[in-house]
């Protein structure tokens, strides 16, 4: 007997620009693929940045997501092979927001048909209907919050869980609390206090480090990076294997039974 495996769709949504989402959505989806399961992530961002820590090389010739979208192609055509096992990239060459001008509809069925464990849609800032694309899409959610412009990002969560939850029936699985600079400030009781209000527990607690923002490569000659390849050792190698491990466990069941004709009656409002 043929046991089915259901997708899972994620977004990891974002306050403001700067937080790390492109960052935690590489390393996580790498986290997942070394545990054996198959994970293809959605490029969002114009500027690709998961292209570039997944050194992932296009010619000219190459698929890309947007051209499936307009030519009515496979998405298989666009799907990608990493260096890392099981995990797959679907590059584009817009942001998310512009297949709103293209077909959302058809963008959603591209999505909603691949054959994999896990999908995670990255998601550029700033949101807009980026956000309205990738949340109707998706099953669930994770807010990344940072320690700079805290109470921004607080505020932007509250908005983000209200719309994500109630409006595009995505379900938040908690958040994130990420480049952390002063550990002093969250202790246990503050981050509680933080759980208390946004009504989410908080998946992981991750400290600034240098060396790992440097992943996303730079001006210079420094090349964009995997860092959860890369330091394998380190704390936030650790942390990528938490959130990867919580999300292998058994998630709320979704209210979105056909996400096409859910996501067409939120465009035709």
């Amino acid at each position: 007997m043929v046991i089915e495996v259901k997708m899972k769709t994620l977004t990891f949504t974002v306050s403001k620009g700067g937080v790390g989402k492109s960052l935690i959505t590489a390393n996580v989806g790498a986290a997942l693929a070394e545990k054996g399961k198959k994970v293809i992530l959605v490029e969002g961002d114009p500027n690709h940045p998961l292209q570039l820590m997944l050194d992932v090389d296009l010619t000219p010739k190459d698929t890309i997501l947007d051209e499936v979208v307009k030519r009515d192609l496979k998405t298989e055509k666009a799907v990608y092979q990493t260096d890392v096992d099981n995990l797959f990239l679907i590059p584009s060459g817009v942001s998310l927001q512009s297949y709103f001008d293209i077909d959302p509809i058809k963008f959603a069925k591209k999505i909603i048909n691949l054959e994999t464990d896990f999908a995670f849609i990255d998601t550029p800032f700033p949101l807009g209907k980026a956000a309205l694309l990738s949340l109707g899409i998706c099953e669930y959610f994770i807010p990344i919050l940072t320690e700079d412009e805290f109470v921004l990002c607080i505020e932007s969560t509250i908005d983000t869980i209200r719309v994500g939850k109630h409006y595009l029936k995505c379900i938040p699985l908690g958040f994130i609390l990420n480049r952390i600079k002063t550990s002093e400030r969250f202790t246990e009781d503050f981050v509680k206090d933080l759980e208390d209000l946004l009504g989410l527990c908080c998946l992981a607690k991750i400290k600034e480090d240098v060396k790992v923002s440097k992943s996303y490569g730079g001006t210079t000659s420094q090349k964009a990076f995997l860092a959860y390849q890369r330091f394998r050792e380190s704390e936030f190698a650790s942390k990528m294997d938490e959130i990867a491990t919580s999300l292998l466990e058994e998630l709320p069941e979704t209210e979105k039974k056909d996400t096409a004709k859910f996501l067409q009656g939120v465009v035709q409002q």
